[in-house]
């Protein structure tokens, strides 16, 4: 798989669509699912074992519907996104530390401990 700091593209069968998903956190995205909206299943992994780490970006070529996302991090903390419109068209899922509760809750905390900045907007 390719994961840098520049988007790599994942493509499925009838793609005419796609999902840029692109990681503006502070978080590692170890898992990334995409699948048709009200399934039961998730299916396969997106990542592949791989990792997004934060500045990191990948593009998702998939068929015209509507899709439902999940995410999960280093921590396994999983963030939901529901009824993604996708058909003919492009979308981008730009997630950030306030993309999701869980996110936002621990980048506070981590900013308590930087002396209130987030982690990753601390100098070197």
């Amino acid at each position: 798989m390719c994961l840098a700091a520049s988007a790599c593209v994942i493509e499925t069968d009838g793609a005419d669509s796609s999902l840029l998903v692109a990681n503006h956190s502070d978080f590692e995205i170890h898992e990334l699912y995409v699948t048709g909206a009200g399934r039961a299943s998730w299916g396969p992994n997106l990542l592949r074992g791989d990792v997004l780490f934060p500045g990191e970006s990948m593009m998702l070529a998939i068929g015209c519907g509507t899709y439902d996302a999940l995410l999960i991090d280093e921590t396994n903390a999983a963030c939901e996104v529901f009824d993604l419109d996708l058909c003919f068209d492009d979308a981008d899922w730009i997630i950030r530390n306030n993309s999701c509760s869980l996110f936002e809750a621990r980048a506070a905390e981590a900013a308590k401990a930087f002396g209130g900045q987030p982690a990753t907007e601390l100098a070197p």
